[in-house]
């Protein structure tokens, strides 16, 4: 596998990086882009169908790059890898959501993947601020089994929280997914997800939800309960329930993170990027500070003993990481880069898909998320 990546600050960068790239003989056929809603989705997607090149695409809360040299967080700006690889042993499809639950899309998107192949592995750009990352996850699994592995983010729009959007070579939806499934044969996908996060406060019960809507907390109105617990106005929600998740505690004695995504106008209700179950308890949680960083650190150590070759690096690292550690968020994106020495591209999400500590694929919030493409030899 060849990878080649660059950051462009328009279109036309983005057309000029391409076209050095093929005329240098590179020919790609398969491309990542994370790009800020400032360029344009819809230009930028129309661009892209232009070329010969499976694209998979998603607009972003800052773009992520690190290839060597040059700056590793941008704003306003798209990133781009183009892949060579030896034989095409992936497809890319845009998965429209109108009218559809999360999980319906992903059970659509689990059975292509597997007509697709006998070993399919996802990597995922949601788009829309409503979709329910958890129940997204669970339909891709409930059709190729636990163990299949899924990656991905939930797009953002430079902290505006109006639109987000998932794209490919000329389609594009505010409401839908762009999905790459890699043939297991061929290409090896793993990763992590991990975290850092704390939980702070007292626990408390949600007494009123319905799949990612949560009306009451402790029989409290939901949105008076965040008002009042973090002293902020009705203003300030969602972006600042990005930094103060919930932490879900789960009968299994694990945890998850819920970021508050939007507030339902009609009922009140929080809306979180994924399923927040009636009855579970919670608590509220923040960054423990730069100790994050080197919690980092120690799973990626850990992780790269097991996965210790790739080919190329795809980060989802939630936005609230990067408002949380500021210029500190380099360290832990050059540890990942350094540890396997190959490009890296990403970008800051509004949720992460990938694998837990104990092996488990799911949706999250606050993670740096890492997913590592590895080809096999041609047999």
């Amino acid at each position: 596998m060849k990878v080649h990546c660059f950051a462009a600050d328009t279109v036309e960068d983005v057309e000029a990086h391409i076209s050095e790239a093929l005329n240098n003989g590179m020919a790609p056929n398969l491309g990542f882009v994370f790009t800020s809603v400032k360029l344009g989705i819809e230009r930028l997607s129309g661009t892209l169908g232009k070329y010969a090149i499976t694209f998979l695409g998603a607009s972003t809360d800052g773009e992520i790059i690190a290839n060597g040299h040059g700056k590793i967080v941008h704003e306003g700006t798209a990133v781009v890898s183009l892949i060579r690889c030896e034989k095409e042993v992936f497809k890319v499809r845009l998965f429209r959501g109108d009218g559809r639950s999360s999980f319906d899309v992903g059970r659509e998107v689990g059975r292509w993947g597997a007509s697709q192949s006998s070993r399919p592995g996802f990597i995922l750009a949601s788009g829309g601020l409503h979709a329910d990352g958890e129940e997204l996850v669970k339909g891709v699994l409930s059709t190729t089994g636990q163990d299949t592995p899924v990656f991905g983010g939930l797009a953002g729009d430079d902290k505006a929280f109006k639109k987000t959007f998932a794209f490919t070579n000329g389609e594009y939806t505010d409401n839908g997914v762009s999905a790459l499934v890699l043939d297991g044969d061929h290409i090896e996908l793993g990763g992590i997800a991990t975290s850092g996060w704390i939980g702070i406060g007292a626990e408390k019960r949600i007494t009123k939800a319905s799949g990612n809507k949560v009306y009451t907390i402790d029989n409290q109105p939901a949105l008076e309960v965040y008002k009042k617990y973090l002293n902020i106005t009705d203003d300030d929600l969602p972006q600042i329930g990005v930094d103060y998740p919930l932490m879900l505690m789960r009968e299994d004695g694990s945890s998850v993170l819920r970021a508050v995504m939007d507030v339902e106008g009609s009922s009140g209700a929080l809306v979180f990027a994924g399923t927040v179950p009636q009855d579970s308890r919670v608590r509220f949680s923040s960054s423990s500070g730069f100790d994050v960083i080197e919690h980092v650190k120690k799973d990626l150590d850990a992780y790269s003993r097991v996965f210790p070759e790739a080919d190329h690096l795809i980060l989802f690292s939630c936005m609230a990481r990067h408002l949380a550690l500021g210029p500190m968020v380099d360290e832990e994106i050059l540890d990942a880069h350094e540890r396997w020495s190959v490009p890296l591209i990403g970008f800051f999400t509004y949720g992460e898909i990938g694998k837990n500590l104990t092996g488990r694929y799911d949706f999250f919030n606050q993670t740096f998320t890492l997913a590592a493409l590895k080809e096999k030899a041609l047999q």
